[in-house]
């Protein structure tokens, strides 16, 4: 049996299939974290007494982690458009520095939580 499948775009939204499915599928994530952060507020707001993050993490890693996060997806889009390009090596290049900054991202998450598992928090 065959699925039928096409490109052209939609006579009732005028997208191709793929575009309406990323839409959509944005839309379904701006819902998701629209919850969680109402949820996060709710929490916040309704509770007695909420502890500062700077007392429960560390900053300069969490700002560490931030750089390491940004700077992976900016490798990991120079990979794809060398690729894109035909440029193999090039390529290749800029997706072991994405490995390796998602290892620097672990790393960093082993030493910012080594603490709290010590203390037996876990999550």
């Amino acid at each position: 049996m065959l699925i039928p499948y096409t490109v052209e775009a939609r006579p009732d939204t005028g997208l191709p299939n793929p575009k309406l499915g990323i839409w959509l599928f944005l839309a379904s994530e701006v819902m998701l974290f629209g919850a969680l952060f109402s949820s996060y507020i709710l929490l916040r707001v309704s509770a007695p007494q909420w502890p500062r993050g700077s007392e429960e993490l560390s900053v300069p890693l969490a700002t560490l982690n931030t750089v390491v996060l940004i700077t992976s997806s900016v490798t990991m889009v120079m990979a794809w458009a060398q690729l894109k390009m035909h440029n193999l090596a090039r390529g290749r290049l800029y997706l072991w520095a994405t490995v390796a900054l998602a290892l620097t991202f672990m790393v960093v998450k082993f030493f910012e939580y080594e603490h709290h598992f010590a203390l037996g928090e876990y999550p």
